[in-house]
């Protein structure tokens, strides 16, 4: 159930004690000052309660994540493996983030700092409303117990002081509750330029390690390509037929002036050629074969 605001009401009207007698007008006077310093020195108090359990519970958590993220690496290197000592590892990291975003909440929501700003504000309230006491009972005794209508005004001074004193820490504690409520703003609006900062430096990271795998890739795809040799033979005189061969392997019987072969692995390959011409030719000569390109070479029997 949500909490009504604080709010000062007017407490002390001169003219609402006019023409009541002096047995009237003081105990109203007394009574009005003695509410006034019961509804905020209350609403403080109840409000501290939940500051105070949220600060100790933020500040608990983060020890613990402190502890669990300090003592985790250092049993685990002990004892655990390699892929044991990452995952721990990981989980110590994150401990110590959490324990850091819970001191940033503290500081944000001012819950621990609210929590010391309340108790000095009522403590200050309290102080206030005992002088008052004894200032007001004080001046009754000067006067021997006897009060005539006389003494109305200077008691009501001394209620108005009182409020006016209460009301003074009240707008004290509220300028420093706004600066700290902007204080805590300018924090998220510096974490949330922070972290979209290293957003976008990460996204830019993963773009280019993503556009360097994929060149990786694509040069080793195309590096796995095959190709393709051509061989133009240039006759000395009539056609003759020729055995054909890649690396001393499968020789091909061919006659023509051109001749290819398709699904060559790429690399340096050794064509052999040999004629049955009389006297026979042999001729050998090295090829690089691109990746899915084709190596065009010419080779003259003479």
């Amino acid at each position: 159930m949500a909490k009504p605001d604080i709010k000062a009401e007017a407490c002390l009207d001169w003219n609402e004690y006019l023409g009541k007698p002096i047995d009237q007008a003081l105990p109203s006077i007394y009574t009005k000052a003695c509410i006034m310093s019961v509804q905020f020195t209350t609403w403080y108090w109840s409000s501290i309660r939940w500051k105070r359990r949220m600060s100790l519970g933020a500040r608990t958590i983060t020890f613990l994540l402190l502890v669990a993220g300090t003592l985790i690496p250092i049993v685990t290197g002990l004892y655990g493996e390699p892929e044991q000592q990452l995952l721990f590892t990981q989980l110590a990291i994150c401990s110590l983030a959490l324990a850091g975003l819970l001191q940033v909440a503290d500081k944000v929501f001012g819950w621990s700092s609210g929590w010391l700003r309340y108790i000095a504000t009522v403590t200050a309230m309290e102080n206030q409303s005992r002088k008052f006491e004894v200032d007001w009972t004080g001046y009754i005794l000067s006067k021997n117990g006897t009060v005539t209508d006389a003494d109305v005004k200077p008691l009501f001074d001394i209620a108005v002081l009182f409020q006016d004193s209460m009301l003074k820490l009240l707008n004290d504690e509220t300028e420093k509750w706004a600066a700290e409520f902007n204080t805590g703003t300018a924090i998220l609006a510096d974490l949330i330029k922070s972290q979209r900062e290293s957003s976008e430096k990460a996204a830019e990271a993963a773009n280019v390690a993503l556009a360097t795998q994929k060149t990786i890739t694509d040069t080793r795809a195309k590096a796995n390509l095959t190709g393709a040799v051509e061989v133009s033979i240039v006759h000395n005189a009539n056609l003759v037929p020729v055995n054909i061969s890649i690396d001393n392997q499968s020789t091909e019987s061919f006659l023509g002036t051109v001749w290819s072969r398709l699904n060559v692995a790429p690399g340096q390959h050794t064509i052999t050629i040999e004629s049955n011409a009389t006297p026979p030719l042999s001729v050998k000569k090295v090829v690089e074969v691109p990746a899915g390109g084709v190596a065009r070479l010419e080779i003259k029997l003479s």
